[in-house]
């Protein structure tokens, strides 16, 4: 596809080289990382197709992530090279759908996710249609990253373990609320540290369903799913008025 001279790539691709700061004591890279990959990836897709932060800032609009699942068969180690590749999936009328795959440098997947983002009104904060922001762009449905579905999550109110947090100034992004990926932090800081040492993360899920800013006292609620032990329910709420920030589910997979 060419709009003008240029040549519109459908299918973005981006090479990273693991860093000793992105692994984790196992030596793999920490699934927020994993997923920092992903998004600056998407972030640099859009801005070539013309929608991305800056093209939708100059409309007083910016992009949020509504939905992420994400699932991984290996994890890259430091000093690995690995490329991500990223496309539009489709839309429905608020989300613009988006995968991922993960590939180690001998073109081996190891991993991918899905996506779903809306467009928010600067201002207001009101999701936008989607349809305008995505015309004349080309998505590839016949392509999935990975075979895990964006599910809508339980709701669960009663929780084995409680974890807080207060919101700092290190928490927040561009747009003054707390980053993505920190609550991805959060809740894999919730689990015990044997989890962490003898299992790995094969799939990870969350809805996002509002924001939370500077100063917000946060508690991150777990609990573990009554028909499999290694699947883990997650919540994410503010204290003073009880909100709903996000819900997660984590399944686990034991190190061979």
């Amino acid at each position: 596809m060419k709009i003008g001279m240029k040549e519109i790539k459908n299918i973005w691709e981006d090479t990273y080289l693991v860093s000793f700061y992105e692994v984790d004591a196992k030596n793999c890279v920490f699934l927020p990382n994993v997923w920092k990959y992903l998004q600056e990836t998407a972030w640099n897709h859009a801005h070539h197709l013309g929608i991305g932060y800056s093209d939708l800032a100059r409309r007083d609009y910016f992009w949020v992530l509504s939905r992420l699942a994400i699932e991984m068969k290996e994890y890259p180690q430091w000093g690995d090279k690995i490329r991500v590749k990223t496309w539009l999936m489709g839309n429905s009328r608020l989300f613009a759908l988006r995968d991922f795959r993960v590939l180690k440098d001998d073109d081996q997947v190891i991993g991918g996710a899905k996506s779903a983002w809306v467009v928010l009104d600067l201002k207001t904060r009101k999701p936008q249609r989607i349809d305008p922001f995505l015309e004349g762009l080309n998505s590839r449905p016949d392509q999935h990253g990975a075979e895990i579905t964006l599910d809508k999550l339980p709701v669960s109110d009663v929780f084995d373990i409680e974890t807080s947090y207060i919101v700092r100034y290190s928490d927040l992004d561009i747009h003054q609320h707390v980053n993505n990926s920190r609550y991805i932090e959060w809740i894999l800081d919730s689990y015990p540290l044997e989890m962490s040492q003898t299992h790995q993360i094969a799939t990870f899920e969350m809805n996002f369903l509002a924001e939370s800013n500077f100063g917000d006292e946060i508690v991150v609620g777990s609990k573990q799913d009554e028909e499999s032990k290694l699947t883990f329910l997650h919540a994410i709420v503010r204290r003073e008025d009880g909100k709903e920030i996000c819900r997660a589910r984590v399944r686990w997979m034991r190190i061979e």
